[in-house]
């Protein structure tokens, strides 16, 4: 309950005399702007001045009870702002001179919806087209769309273009624009596009959005033609932690399993070494959970790593950190947002089991060059964003680098001051507005790791990848994408940990994927989509070497694989009622197995092993070996029992053609992916789900109860005692099995005001079952076991409170039960040689995990038009020094079984980051 009560922001309002204007402490500590509103709300009254004349700052009342005079007198006299109060109960703020009015009582009442004589607050800094708001309108220059010859045959035109922030360039997703004359109107997609039909003649266009100023544009259509819209901020959100990018998503869409966070979310949580990460910042999200500290990847509903798809701007990524874990391998200051799809993933996207996870990196600002970065005690970074053709095109680059060597020689471990680890990324994305309807992005990403343990073992390994995309708006909304990515990941180990053995592996796999998207809004409440994508896979397996002539090492050769995987996808999503929403969609997956390739077929229905070899395949290059179909559903449906409350049910069929090769939960990232194959099958997974949504008083709170159920048919295991690294028949180290995993989710964020956050807990159990007729394809003897990141219970809780607009502390709680192990029972004695009898799979548990971070952040002085602002963040990892438990191994010492427990943080850990960008705070 302490922890719900640091959610509730009560609020207190005392009522007043309206002729006196008696203002309490409930409008202390409030942004000049929402100070204005609330005064305009609860007395009538009205504000009339230039926003130009007062930058936003915070009221401060003097006493617990004293006038709107008073208030006004102490607040404006030091900013030299003249004000003036008449009868009727209108404010006048203007510079240095102060304004009176001796119009009649009614004037404002009567003459508020039309313009008065604008000159009247007019300073000479305004331009001539651009006049000052009154209480409902603001008036621009008239704008002529067309011309007169190619409209003469038309009676209607079609206008169409981009909303946009007039400070930054960026789109703007969700803005309206209402037709004064018909009262119809359209809002702006995810690209800021918007398509209206109008009249030939003269129109009065009203856009309004979120912390956008309202604006009124007249235009006289005389074809058709484009229209680009530059909105002005109305209120710069100095406080405000947004946690979702669309507010009503988790209500009013059909989407379920979906967690949405934008960067500004992701900057105050405290991580270890202080970096912001995308990755770990997911994993305090509800239904996602990981092995250990320390672990790239993570586990979504049941699912192994190797079942979640990454995307960074189209382009696959198929290792996400640094370090072996320790590190997202992406700069969160060059990433916008991202999307974690669980549940209800979208038809377009196929090829994974468990989740979706799409990151988006920033678009540049298209009027102005920006530059920022940070220095840590671990990595720098540096972010670079500008026009390329103003108001055209745009790039960022974004770079990040470690030295981190020095904190190894601190350490009193001498193998490990002799160790080094050097990473580092970089991205840079390009943005072109070729024309009204077309637009282009081009997107390049680079993350590399060389680390070298205690001179004993060496890993170098790399994503490289690129994109390119292509957007054409046509009428009606309906758009179609294009686009194109490759990417490339190789790893690379050499291991001298037992001199006589010395060996070099490496693996690599190529993703070379094209995608086709065509959205169409066939009628107003129909939502289509279709297209294809396909992808060629190119996996070198490896081709393990001895590492010197002193080593006895046996090479071997792993092998080439090459896949091809295509799908054919179609959805709607059909608004039937106010109340009810269905989204169906149809994948047709098509994938096959390639050449070149030599392999072997085995008896029916007989265990995978050399003596049941029933023949030998061969098959030329490029030659299909075996195909396989399959048809993924999509089904989803919400209904709204109110405005703020909604039910939702959703259904998901997927297939997966790639898996990963794995028999240990290491710190190196040295696993190997494979192809399904002519002796494997797809896995394939079904899952529903159910769930409750509500926003909750005014929508400061989001509400959110799912729960799911999941089936998994072929899932990969390790057989018993298998060594995967050293077998080239992958299906005689293998067994197919069957998974189940089911829970519940709850959640409940905070959206707004001084203190923000959310508070999550999960129950799960994921268990997976390998039996058959013969006991060496058993695994537990054919019984159920939990699966290696099967964790019932997990709780989160993160929390934001701004003191003031220089001082944030944020804090993490994290619980979760510890992961499934298999420890020896007994030691058996036969000639004179021990040997280790071990436990069921899975049988006992690690230690409970807990956790609790903290993190404090002061911004620099808020002066304006400064060369640049800095920040410092301090936070602190594991701040109760807890050593969880990342592993338990056991040793025989002098013919005693001895156990042992591994943490990889088992003090805190303490960081200091300072962070620098040009410009004043706001900008």
């Amino acid at each position: 309950m302490l922890l719900l009560a640091c959610f509730i922001l009560i609020p207190f309002i005392k009522s007043f005399s309206q002729s006196n204007y008696l203002l309490d402490k409930s409008y202390e500590n409030l942004q000049w702007s929402d100070f204005v509103m609330k005064l305009e709300k609860d007395f009538q009254i009205r504000f009339f001045y230039e926003d130009s004349i007062l930058e936003n700052f915070r009221i401060n009342v003097p006493t617990s009870s004293c006038t709107l005079n008073e208030v006004l007198s102490q607040i404006l006299n030091a900013k030299d702002i003249k004000f003036s109060i008449d009868q009727s109960g209108n404010v006048f703020l203007s510079k240095k001179v102060q304004l009176k009015t001796s119009l009649p009582t009614d004037f404002f009442k009567a003459h508020r919806e039309k313009v008065t004589d604008k000159s009247l607050f007019q300073s000479d800094s305004i331009k001539a087209a651009q006049y000052l708001k009154t209480v409902t309108e603001y008036v621009a220059k008239k704008v002529v769309i067309g011309t007169k010859q190619k409209g003469l045959h038309q009676t209607e035109a079609s206008v169409s273009g981009f909303a946009k922030n007039s400070s930054t360039g960026e789109v703007i997703v969700g803005a309206t624009i209402m037709d004064d004359k018909t009262k119809t109107g359209i809002a702006t997609d995810n690209n800021g596009f918007f398509e209206m039909t109008l009249s030939k003649g003269i129109h009065k266009l009203i856009v309004n959005s979120v912390n956008i100023k309202e604006q009124i544009v007249e235009v006289e259509v005389l074809s058709d033609g484009s229209l680009n819209l530059f909105l002005e901020d109305k209120i710069i959100q100095l406080e405000d932690v947004i946690i979702t990018a669309k507010q009503d998503d988790k209500v009013k869409t059909t989407e379920m399993g979906i967690e949405r966070l934008n960067i500004e979310s992701i900057k105050k949580i405290p991580l270890v070494f202080g970096e912001q990460d995308v990755i770990k910042v997911a994993l305090l999200l509800p239904g996602v959970q990981t092995v250990g500290e320390g672990t790239s990847g993570f586990n979504i509903r049941g699912g192994s790593t190797d079942q979640n798809l990454f995307y960074i701007n189209k382009v696959p990524v198929y290792n996400t950190s640094h370090v072996a874990g320790f590190f997202s391998a992406f700069n969160s200051d060059a990433i916008d947002k991202f999307s974690l799809y669980k549940s209800s993933i979208p038809v377009n996207y196929g090829g994974r089991l468990a989740s979706v996870f799409d990151i988006k990196s920033k678009k540049g600002d298209s009027n102005k060059f920006k530059a920022n970065g940070g220095i840590g005690i671990i990595t720098q970074r540096l972010m670079v964003e500008g026009p390329i053709q103003k108001s055209k095109s745009s790039f960022v680059v974004g770079i990040r680098s470690t030295y981190s060597d020095w904190v190894l020689k601190l350490l009193d471990n001498e193998e490990l001051q002799n160790s080094k680890v050097k990473f580092g990324d970089v991205l840079l994305n390009l943005d072109f507005q070729i024309n009204s309807r077309d637009q282009l992005n081009i997107f390049t990403y680079l993350s590399s790791d060389n680390i070298k343990l205690a001179k004993r073992t060496k890993y170098d390994y790399q994503n490289v990848g690129a994109s390119v995309s292509w957007k054409h708006y046509f009428e009606n909304n309906s758009n179609f994408e294009l686009s194109l990515a490759h990417s490339n990941y190789t790893f690379n180990e050499e291991n001298t940990e037992i001199t006589s053995i010395a060996y070099k592996d490496g693996n690599q796999i190529k993703h070379t994927e094209a995608t086709a998207n065509y959205n169409i809004q066939a009628t107003e409440n129909n939502h289509l989509l279709l297209g294809f994508n396909s992808t060629l896979y190119q996996l070198d397996r490896g081709n393990p070497q001895p590492l010197s002539s002193e080593s006895q090492f046996s090479p071997l050769e792993l092998g080439k694989e090459k896949g091809l995987e295509s799908g054919l996808f179609i959805s709607d999503e059909w608004t039937v009622s106010p109340k009810l929403t269905l989204n169906a969609g149809l994948r047709f997956n098509l994938y096959t197995y390639l050449g070149p390739q030599t392999l072997y077929s085995y008896q029916e229905n007989l265990p995978k092993t050399t003596i049941n070899i029933q023949d030998t395949l061969s098959f030329g290059n490029n030659e299909p070996i075996k195909t396989y179909s399959g048809l993924d559903y999509r089904v989803s449906a919400n209904y709204m029992l109110n405005d703020e409350l909604s039910i939702k049910m959703a259904y998901n069929r997927m297939h997966q053609y790639i898996y990963m090769l794995s028999n240990t939960i290491a710190l190196a990232p040295n696993n190997k992916w494979k192809l399904v194959d002519y002796n494997t099958k797809p896995l394939m997974g079904d899952q529903i789900s159910a769930g409750l949504f509500a926003n909750l008083m005014g929508r400061q709170y989001e509400l959110s109860i799912e729960g799911y159920y999941k089936q998994i048919q072929n899932v990969v295991e390790i057989k018993n005692g298998a060594s995967i690294f050293l077998e080239k028949n992958a299906e005689r180290s293998t067994l197919q099995g069957k998974a189940e995993a089911y829970g519940i989710e709850f959640m409940i964020k905070k959206l707004f005001g001084k203190t923000t956050g959310w508070l999550n807990y999960t129950y799960s159990n994921s268990t997976v079952t390998v039996n058959s007729a013969f006991p060496e394809n058993q695994i537990n003897f054919g019984e159920p076991y939990p699966s290696n990141y099967d964790k019932p219970h997990a709780f989160n809780f993160v929390l934001n409170h701004n003191f003031s607009r220089r001082f944030n502390i944020s804090t993490n709680i994290v619980y979760s039960t510890g992961r499934p192990i298999t420890y020896p029972t007994s030691v058996v004695s036969q000639n004179n040689t021990l040997y280790l009898n071990y436990s069921y799979r899975n049988e006992y548990r690690l230690p409970d995990y807990f956790r609790v971070d903290l993190s404090l952040s002061l911004e620099g002085n808020l002066i304006k038009r400064k060369l640049a602002h800095g920040s410092w963040s301090v936070s602190v990892y594991n701040l109760l020094g807890r050593k969880n438990a990342y592993s338990v191994y056991f040793k025989e010492d002098d013919g005693v079984l001895k156990g042992y427990k591994i943490s990889i943080f088992g003090a805190p850990i303490f960081s200091l980051t300072y962070n620098i960008k040009l410009g004043n705070y706001a900008n």
